[in-house]
């Protein structure tokens, strides 16, 4: 079973990654890991803010050409989602006021988040949010694109296991294995109804 993870950002510069995270995103700095081979530099460190744990470390010989590539693909394949419990309003007033780059200023989602994102100086986008309160959910009318009726064409409600393997058929046209979609649909169905689905 996995514990836990963090989030590893390979950078240009390990220097220049901590002072933008702990001078204007306000994370603390930890620790960090000095070049062994002479340099004066530091190829690694890890910052937290909370819960939110980040790994900054500078590419090895062997995944340079790998970095290169990711860093002109930046904008649109790496970034950090941090869910906040409050603060979010304060905490996007401060990182204008420090000169983050914004990328969205805070909106309100379907999903029931305020949220904006920012930009670092390495292209990655952060994105953070918190949850709206007194936010009441809608129940879903579909399911990934599938239109879940819980009534029949007589008006009698379906029966979950029916609704289950139509969830699982419609997962494996994109490729997901059964057991996969299933375990997804389950959790699904749960969330929709509020009952325990076996």
């Amino acid at each position: 079973m996995m514990k836990s993870s963090d989030l590893l950002l390979i950078v240009d510069s390990v220097e220049e990654a901590i002072k933008f995270y702990t001078e204007k995103m306000a994370f603390d700095f930890v620790e960090a890991q000095m070049n062994k081979e002479g340099s004066q530099s530091l190829v690694s460190a890890h910052l937290r803010k909370g819960k939110c744990v980040i790994e900054l470390r500078t590419p090895y010989v062997e995944e340079l050409a790998e970095f290169s590539f990711i860093k002109r693909c930046a904008s649109r394949c790496v970034g950090l989602h941090v869910h906040m419990k409050k603060g979010l309003k304060r905490y996007f007033e401060r990182c204008q006021k420090k000169g983050v780059k914004i990328v969205s200023e805070p909106k309100d989602s379907p999903e029931g988040y305020r949220m904006f994102s920012v930009r670092d100086p390495f292209g990655i986008k952060l994105i953070f949010s918190e949850p709206i309160p007194g936010f009441v959910a809608k129940k879903p009318t579909e399911f990934l694109g599938l239109p879940v009726k819980a009534t029949d064409a007589a008006g009698k409600p379906r029966k979950d296991a029916e609704l289950l393997t139509e969830m699982v058929d419609h997962l494996k046209r994109f490729g997901i294995l059964r057991r996969a979609a299933k375990k997804y649909a389950k959790i699904w169905l749960k969330a929709a109804t509020g009952k325990t689905k076996k």
